[in-house]
């Protein structure tokens, strides 16, 4: 007998004080019943280790995800997050779990492959616990939040469910945005999806606030023009925040995070494009332009920026290299809120 197996059957004995049929008796996976037993439990549990291991995994995921809701079946107003993971983690299937007592997602995916495949259902409450798969594969669950629904709990027609995902991309992560609302049958049907384009590639979200005033805020950033950055490198970081509407999320803020980074790209890039009034406001001093006009910093064919190994992000001065032969060290000063360049040197450049 399988790890999984004696899992499965000590199921049986942990739920049994719930339900006084024993008679094994298994529900297809489209049924509606609410009669769920101890026994079901187990054979579904037992049902789905034996796909896991077979490398079965769709159909694996469609029965983890049932034996999960006949658990909230059988205990509805048990904490859903809490009952789901632990009943998971005592199966030895290997899922995510977000949302709360309205609202749950879980996703599923092969412990043996790895968590690059993933099945995500969605769980809510209508007259006791109802499933739903989600088209959304492949993605790692980071958040659930849910508007629209009554005071029990239960769904009503103005329900939306709105989940943060991520996928693995460039040394870091990318958040995606998905909202799904109630349909009729009592479906839930996609009704947006923001990726990193949208959302502003690598970095992190999270939903802030409560009800009405339910938003999401991203913190992520993209490759910078004219410049080299490795994953672990500083980058230039923006803070969004979309405001949950009746039509879904939108866009009220973007703001650059101040940092010493953000100001020396800002100085170049103004440089490049020849603006020379943008470029002073990243210096303390307008005669830092016409400094780095005799460096030749508005060339981009002299080479691509990268800040030199060792350089620590926080510092009054970094180190910045230039092509193959060039670096010049860079100091800065806060101001107002924000980082400005205090002056500039060629220096030796560092060995990499």
């Amino acid at each position: 007998m399988t790890h999984r197996r004696i899992l499965a059957a000590m199921l049986v004995l942990a739920l049994a004080a719930t339900s006084c049929d024993r008679t094994p008796h298994l529900i297809p996976a489209n049924a509606d019943s609410t009669q769920a037993s101890p026994d079901t439990l187990a054979i579904l549990a037992r049902t789905a280790a034996d796909h896991w291991d077979a490398g079965d995994d769709e159909q694996a995921s469609a029965l983890s995800a049932r034996v999960v809701l006949e658990a909230l079946r059988l205990r509805p107003t048990a904490p859903w997050p809490e009952r789901a993971g632990r009943l998971l983690d005592s199966l030895g299937f290997a899922a995510e779990v977000a949302g709360d007592e309205k609202l749950l997602v879980v996703n599923l995916f092969s412990r043996a492959r790895g968590g690059d495949s993933s099945y995500p259902f969605l769980f809510w409450r209508a007259a006791g616990p109802h499933m739903q798969p989600l088209e959304a594969s492949d993605l790692h669950l980071v958040a659930v939040a849910g508007r629209g629904f009554k005071r029990s709990n239960e769904v009503s027609d103005t329900s939306q469910a709105a989940v943060i995902w991520a996928r693995r991309a460039g040394g870091g992560q990318q958040p995606r945005l998905m909202v799904w609302r109630m349909a009729g049958g009592g479906r839930w049907d996609l009704g947006q999806m923001l990726g990193p384009d949208s959302l502003g590639g690598i970095g992190s979200a999270e939903f802030v606030g409560t009800d009405a005033n339910l938003a999401l805020t991203t913190r992520t950033y993209r490759s910078t023009q004219y410049f080299d950055e490795c994953p672990g490198c500083p980058h230039v970081y923006h803070e969004g925040r979309f405001q949950w509407r009746s039509d879904g999320f939108e866009r009220v803020e973007d703001e650059i995070v101040p940092s010493a980074y953000a100001a020396f790209t800002g100085f170049i890039s103004a440089l490049v494009a020849d603006d020379r009034e943008r470029a002073s406001r990243y210096a303390v001093d307008p005669s830092l332009v016409e400094f780095a006009h005799r460096h030749e910093w508005q060339f981009p064919s002299r080479g691509r920026w990268r800040v030199a190994p060792g350089s620590v992000e926080g510092l009054s001065s970094m180190v910045f290299l230039r092509g193959t032969n060039d670096a010049f060290r860079v100091a800065f000063e806060s101001r107002d809120g924000d980082w400005v360049i205090a002056g500039f040197e060629p220096t030796v450049r560092p060995m990499e």
